[in-house]
């Protein structure tokens, strides 16, 4: 046997067994990351005895030893895919970390603990933990995101995703270490899905029945649902894998709702820098305006600030007291409500709208910058930075608010905002007209508002907030463009034309087929709970689908009265509103292949 047969066998025996050690360290890593959340969620959801404390504690070294075995053999088989990884210092650090942990866990613990004892909060269970969950995050990721390399659609990818947290988040709240006696399942299925798809309805207290662990699991499902799902894993994944497909670039720029295949890292990085950085300087204003004010101390008034920034910004208007914005111990804090306003209309804009202003503010900083230096001698001014759906988003949001709040203002002046200073009246008109526009903070109790105002409150609803924002509904964008075309058949001008731009005929499909299937959505679903919630009003019913199907959160008191079967109908609503109702059909719709004929066309009577 010649020397070139011998290298050839022994590439070929290298490589099947380079990738049945791949397969081994994925399987090492994937079981290691599972066990990981496992052990987390018994450590901080159960109560346990010393004996399982002792148990836990080993449990983590192994872990720690799965983790560090899995990735070694990753980082020697996979090292040139590694290399190329967009944060691979952080890899890293993460890869030293681990190290370090074990290094003073088992390696050289003696060593350590003698000689260098400051490194001994590497050793300290939080750390620990919060070590443990970042790897599973990371590897979970990783491997989630190979399902974008299938051919799973889009759509009923991000359907899946969302239903898989929610399920998950209902576990999570029926842990007996997050609720104060116990709760439903379906109660619990019915909150997971309320926080995840950013609603607000509830059907039981949520200041009341969890605990400050199940308060901070619902904060994270609002903080999950309303930035998405796809959002996370897809950023974890994209900063820990060499390569990605072009097949789920694709994927991701459909979920994006992005033009080009190119710089989707850096649109993630934009979304989740811009939504920590709002919710940061949100939470820092609450809590400057509710210091002092809260049973509990700085602690309970730091969570209020943190957890009301989050539910405000992401649009979910759940609130950890009782009586949400208007219980007594915030009622008067008008500064608070126009905090809360600010955050629910940054989030129910959109990141696309904020990225274009942040682009246009680039624009004049750096012009300004070189006039300044002597670089150049005028403002060069770029056309159109500010697109179409900026602007029609802007416009509608602009009139809605000030519209809003002028009409709340006038219907609710001799009711609930009488007796009020006008400083508060004008906060609570403001909040008024903002939270119907899904976010779901209550100002009042909805039973007291007058009818007039109701109705406002449901077109509102309806309506919505920003394509590709937090909040729900038709969108604004939607009912804009469905006005200008309605406006325009009656004229019988044939093209629909904004700023000198002309809207595709396939946007004005897309819109009038979202309108057709809410309102198809809609009046089921209200037929249905007229058939399950005997002698309750159609009004009290219609404002309650709508509310889920906008992923509002308003209320007329009827959420905790319903019933089991009313209960999965609101459930199943809300879960269609979040993902969007156009994308939530055509997830199950077959894809049409467009034909190269045409039939004659032929006129039917209006």
């Amino acid at each position: 046997m010649d020397i070139k047969h011998l290298q050839f066998s022994f590439r070929m025996y290298w490589a099947n067994m380079k990738g049945l050690l791949n397969v081994v360290a994925e399987g090492i890593i994937l079981v290691a990351s599972l066990a990981s959340l496992f052990i987390l969620v018994y450590q901080f959801g159960f109560k346990y005895s010393a004996h399982v404390t002792h148990m836990l504690e080993a449990s983590r070294v192994y872990l720690l030893l799965a983790f560090f075995t899995g990735i070694s053999l990753r980082y020697i088989l996979k090292f040139k895919e590694i290399i190329q990884e967009k944060m691979l210092y952080l890899d890293i650090g993460i890869y030293f970390f681990l190290f370090a942990v074990l290094s003073g866990k088992v390696f050289f613990k003696e060593a350590i603990h003698q000689s260098l004892p400051y490194l001994g909060f590497l050793t300290e269970p939080l750390f620990v933990y919060f070590l443990l969950l970042l790897l599973s995050a990371i590897h979970l990721s990783r491997q989630t995101f190979t399902l974008l390399q299938s051919h799973i659609k889009p759509s009923l990818l991000f359907l899946l995703s969302f239903v898989f947290v929610i399920l998950v988040g209902s576990g999570l709240l029926m842990l007996p270490n997050a609720t104060v006696h116990g709760i439903h399942f379906v109660d619990a299925l019915f909150i997971s899905t309320t926080s995840v798809c950013v609603t607000g309805l509830t059907t039981v207290d949520v200041a009341t029945t969890f605990t400050h662990t199940g308060h901070l699991i619902i904060m994270f499902l609002i903080q999950i649902g309303g930035i998405g799902v796809m959002t996370f894993t897809s950023f974890f994944a994209l900063s820990f894998m060499g390569h990605s497909s072009f097949t789920s670039k694709l994927v991701l720029k459909d979920m994006l709702n992005e033009d080009r295949v190119n710089g989707l890292f850096r649109v993630i990085l934009n979304i989740l820098f811009v939504t920590l950085f709002i919710e940061g300087i949100g939470a820092y204003l609450i809590y400057l305006d509710i210091k002092g004010a809260l049973p509990g101390g700085t602690q309970e008034e730091l969570f209020y600030a943190v957890f009301h920034a989050v539910s405000a910004f992401c649009n979910a208007g759940i609130s950890t007291l009782s009586g949400n914005m208007y219980d007594p111990l915030v009622a008067q804090k008008y500064n608070l409500h126009v905090w809360i306003a600010l955050l629910i209309v940054f989030g129910g804009l959109g990141f696309p709208i904020v990225f274009n202003y942040l682009k246009l503010l680039r624009h004049l900083l750096v012009n300004t910058f070189k006039i300044v230096i002597g670089q150049q001698k005028h403002y060069i001014h770029t056309p159109r930075i500010i697109n179409i759906n900026t602007y029609i988003v802007v416009i509608s949001t602009l009139v809605l608010l000030a519209g809003g709040t002028f009409f709340y203002y006038l219907l609710e002046m001799d009711n609930t905002l009488a007796g009020l200073p006008f400083r508060g009246q004008l906060a609570n008109a403001f909040l008024g007209a903002v939270t119907p526009r899904t976010a779901g903070f209550c100002v009042a109790d909805m039973g007291t508002l007058t009818t007039g105002t109701l109705m406002l409150t449901l077109i509102l609803m309806i309506i919505g907030a920003a394509p590709m924002s937090t909040g729900g509904g038709l969108k604004v964008t939607t009912v804009c463009v469905a006005l200008l075309t309605a406006h325009n058949a009656a004229r019988g001008k044939e093209n629909v034309e904004i700023r000198k731009r002309e809207i595709s005929p396939e946007t004005i499909r897309r819109a009038f087929a979202t309108i057709v299937f809410y309102f198809c959505w809609l009046g089921l679903a209200v037929w249905v709970l007229s058939i399950t919630e005997k002698g309750v009003s159609v009004f009290t019913l219609t404002f309650e689908v709508v509310s889920a199907l906008s992923t509002v959160g308003l209320s007329l008191n009827f959420s905790p009265l319903l019933s089991m079967s009313g209960k999965l109908v609101i459930i199943f609503t809300m879960l269609v509103g979040r993902i969007g109702i156009l994308t939530f059909f055509i997830s199950f719709y077959k894809e049409y292949k467009k034909k190269n004929y045409t039939y004659p066309q032929e006129n039917i009577l209006m």
